[in-house]
């Protein structure tokens, strides 16, 4: 099992607002690398039949897209992905839920996906989601190691690390891989 923690201090400067208030929007369902991600992400949701589902980092809204359906919503403090909210026909809200564990709207499932290599404590998150949701469907790059990675990713999991992140919490029902991403869908050992 191997878990690369890639900055120093307390917090990286890719989980701070002044990192990302700039960036453009990441269109990642019209995007080729990250297209199959989000759809095999939606039929890992699909397959837990969720009444609903809160997507905790939903970008600009594509995997919420694609589950139109199940009621579902999202939370994302990236300024520019609110570009695609309105577009995409979903309910998002501008909001940091990780800097102070604040979500005032919960799902029967949290969607993590490309979450938590951005955030200071991944532990802790993964934690304090499975004491407010009955499953997770999260995805993380699955190739990446403390030398060879995303220069906006604080952390770094191979495949049996990932999995090691999630199970003290959750059940893992299924660690797949898609292309250069890994998803992992569990329930909740804690709700």
């Amino acid at each position: 099992m191997t878990e690369w923690r890639l900055f120093d201090g307390d917090l990286p400067h890719v989980s701070t607002f002044e990192f990302h208030e700039h960036r453009e929007r990441a269109p990642h369902l019209e995007q080729a690398d990250h297209r199959e991600r989000l759809l095999k992400t939606a039929r890992l949701v699909r397959q837990l039949n969720p009444a609903s589902v809160v997507d905790l980092g939903c970008g600009d809204g594509g995997l919420l897209s694609l589950i139109k359906d199940i009621p579902s919503w999202g939370y994302d403090w990236h300024p520019a992905s609110a570009q695609g909210w309105e577009q995409r026909g979903i309910t998002a809200e501008h909001r940091d839920v990780f800097g102070g564990r604040d979500v005032p709207r919960w799902g029967q499932v949290a969607v993590l996906t490309e979450v938590l290599e951005h955030v200071a404590d991944p532990h802790g998150v993964v934690e304090w989601v499975s004491r407010n949701a009955e499953y997770v469907v999260a995805s993380s790059p699955r190739h990446e190691t403390g030398e060879r990675h995303g220069d906006c990713h604080a952390w770094a999991w191979d495949e049996e690390g990932y999995a090691s992140l999630f199970a003290p919490h959750f059940e893992v029902l299924e660690h797949i891989g898609v292309a250069w991403s890994q998803i992992i869908a569990g329930r909740s050992r804690n709700t």
